[in-house]
């Protein structure tokens, strides 16, 4: 009896960090409606990972590398601007609250094993 006690008090504890979750694969109540959003898909954890990945690389090329921009519009662009710019949007798409919760729920799934 106190085993099934235990595992409903995690369950529940779980539930509420999932309801509070924000970000990627939060909940909408997170999402602010007066505001200007952009959103792209992720398959899984992986898939952002990978996407996060790719836009560090293409930094690291930029800063490395002797390339000019080709597109006339960009022509006057610095390498840092852009860099910064993507470093910017990594920034905003690192699944925080998502690592916070995966970390919070093996804490308490844990807890079920003793």
């Amino acid at each position: 009896m106190k085993s099934k006690k235990k595992r409903l008090k995690t369950l529940e504890e779980i539930q509420q960090l999932r309801s509070n979750l924000s970000g990627l694969l939060g909940n909408n109540k997170s999402i602010d409606p007066k505001g200007n959003y952009v959103f792209f898909e992720v398959k899984d954890n992986n898939h952002l990972l990978t996407q996060i990945i790719s836009l560090l690389e293409v930094c690291v090329f930029a800063l490395d590398g002797e390339g000019m921009m080709l597109f006339p519009a960009n022509q006057n662009a610095s390498k840092e601007d852009s860099v910064i710019q993507v470093l910017e949007l990594v920034l905003s798409i690192l699944p925080d609250s998502q690592l916070y919760f995966m970390d919070k729920l093996d804490e308490k799934l844990s807890i079920l094993k003793d």
